[in-house]
């Protein structure tokens, strides 16, 4: 029974590491603005 729980603490903080790398290398690739109409375009 150890074993499982020190498996599931083990990839319980996987999961949350893996999560919170993909979260920041999306937010550093995203772009700091969001175009919603071209005011030249018409």
């Amino acid at each position: 029974m150890k074993v499982l729980k020190a498996m599931l603490v083990a990839l319980t903080a996987a999961a949350l590491a893996a999560t919170a790398l993909l979260l920041l290398c999306q937010a550093k690739n995203a772009p700091h603005y969001v175009r919603i109409y071209d005011a030249g375009d018409n």
